[in-house]
Formats: C-alpha cells, sequence, structure tokens
C-alpha cells in the first residue's frame, strides 16, 4: 500500500503522539510532561493537525465523499472532542486514554479509505492509435 503525502505526515504526527502516550505511560517523559493535561495538550496538538492533514482533505471533497466514512470519522472526532475537554478539565488518565485510541482508529480509518480511493482511480485508458492500412502494391 503506497501511501498519499498526507498519509505519511498524519502518521508521523500520530506515531508520534503514540510514543508520547507510551512514555506517558511507563513515566519516562520528562517532569514537565508528567502532569495528564501537559503531555494530554501535546496529544490532542498533534491530533488535530493529523485530522487537518489527512482526515479532512477539503470541506468540499468530504460533504461530497462517502457518507458512512463521513459520519463515522464525525463520530470519532466528536468522541476525541469530548474525551479531550474531560481530560482538561479533571485531569483524567482515562479520557487521555479514549484521545489516544480515538485518534488511532481515525487515523487508520482514513489511510485505508484513502488508499482505497487511490486503489479505485483508474488511469485514463491508452489510447489505441489505429494507423490506416497502406494500399498494396502489386508488381
Amino acid at each position: 500500500m503506497k501511501l498519499q503525502k498526507r498519509d505519511l505526515v498524519a502518521t508521523g504526527l500520530v506515531a508520534t503522539a503514540g510514543v508520547i502516550y507510551l512514555l506517558w505511560l511507563l513515566d519516562s517523559v520528562p517532569t514537565a510532561m508528567s502532569d495528564v493535561r501537559t503531555t494530554g495538550s501535546l496529544i490532542l496538538a498533534l491530533g488535530f493537525a493529523a485530522s487537518a492533514t489527512a482526515v479532512v482533505p477539503t470541506f468540499d471533497q468530504l460533504l461530497r465523499g462517502n457518507r458512512v466514512y463521513l459520519a463515522v470519522t464525525s463520530l470519532l472526532g466528536l468522541v476525541a472532542l469530548i474525551a479531550g475537554v474531560v481530560m482538561l478539565v479533571e485531569a483524567s488518565e482515562t479520557a487521555l486514554a479514549v484521545v489516544m485510541v480515538a485518534m488511532v482508529a481515525m487515523w487508520l480509518i482514513a489511510t485505508i479509505h484513502h488508499s482505497l480511493q487511490a486503489q479505485t482511480r483508474s488511469p485514463k485508458p491508452a489510447q489505441r492509435v489505429v494507423e490506416p492500412e497502406r494500399p498494396r502494391v502489386h508488381a
């Protein structure tokens, strides 16, 4: 599966968020990031950036695209938003986990969706050049 540039960028952002989250879980982040809100804010920022680059290519394309994809990614985005607010207000570790799971799910769905779209886009068929027959010359 060949990833488009936007999916490569999103993959890097989500991977970075995942590494930060795992380091936070293992209590291996710098002291300044040991707080749920600080780590969660960075993860939220990375998630928003990933979404802006991959999940939503253009608003017009989103509205005219696959309705199931739109519904699922919108629902996951809403879950991530609500969990993000809860995580920031209550310093909830569980809400941070929900943000991370929603982010990875949106990334995975978007990457698969874009890959399938790229495969179904068929290149323009090659035009066959037909040369006229030459008249036969009898000797």
